[in-house]
């Protein structure tokens, strides 16, 4: 986890079925998807689920985030000094306001090997319109400030991944509303659908995979999902990486607020 980082809660599963690291770099969390199947939504999520101890639960692999081979050199470089976190945790230490541009300045991303092109972006105030059921209430108790979103697809629009970050007044804020999710039954950030014609129509609509984070006053967050907005199946295992993959490049935006 990065420093000052907090691991989500676990999910809670009832009614569902079964079915970076040099310089200044901070090291961005590893993931673990698992797929918990929403009864009456026809949607499928995943999330970051860690134990009481904060150990990883006996689920899939953990999705790397950064390259865990250090290459040896005959002089080893020093290690780079801690960089402290601690500055995130309030909007008075943290008070620059998070814009579209400083979250989403790409129009292009390319992650492990794949390019995407971003779709669509949003950014509302009105936190719980982007939010269900009683996770929408507990951002808006929470004092979310704003959601910051875009979607992504792929260049064969074969997926569509929302990713974001929500803004709340304090770290224990947004503990306090990350907490309240219930992915289980769908009670978390709603995709956000492109425009026709863009491979993202059917991302507020279709099942996927979701991964997240509590760094700071921050929640970041991805959903990916297939563009033809199909559910994924068991055997459907690509979106839990995908979605890994965005939520660690979108965390990178909070990190430069500290590294620059």
């Amino acid at each position: 986890m990065p420093p000052g980082a907090a691991p989500p809660a676990p999910p809670t599963p009832a009614g569902a079925d079964t079915g970076p690291s040099s310089g200044k770099k901070v090291a961005l969390a590893a993931g673990v998807a698992v797929a918990l199947a929403a009864v009456g939504t026809a949607a499928v999520f995943g999330y970051n689920v860690y134990s009481g101890d904060n150990e990883p639960l006996s689920l899939p692999s953990p999705i790397p985030s950064v390259d865990p081979h250090v290459p040896e050199t005959e002089d080893p470089l020093p290690k780079p000094s801690p960089v402290v976190t601690n500055v995130l945790n309030s909007e008075a230490t943290d008070p620059k306001k998070l814009t579209l541009k400083e979250a989403f300045a790409a129009r292009r991303v390319k992650l492990d090997g794949r390019t995407y092109t971003r779709a669509k972006v949003d950014i509302t105030a009105q936190c719980a319109k982007v939010a269900v059921g009683t996770f929408a209430t507990a951002l808006k108790k929470a004092k979310c400030g704003r959601v910051l979103r875009a979607t992504y697809v792929d260049v064969r629009r074969k997926y569509a991944i929302t990713t974001g970050i929500a803004v709340f007044p304090t770290k224990e804020d947004a503990v306090a509303a990350d907490r309240k999710k219930n992915l289980a039954k769908t009670q978390w950030f709603r995709g956000l659908a492109g425009n026709a014609g863009t491979g993202a129509e059917k991302a507020d609509i279709s099942g996927g995979y979701a991964a997240g984070l509590v760094w700071g006053r921050y929640i970041v967050f991805s959903f990916a999902t297939y563009s033809d907005g199909h559910t994924p199946t068991t055997k459907e295992k690509d979106l839990g990486p995908v979605s890994g993959a965005f939520r660690d490049h979108t965390a990178q935006v909070i990190e430069k607020r500290v590294t620059g």
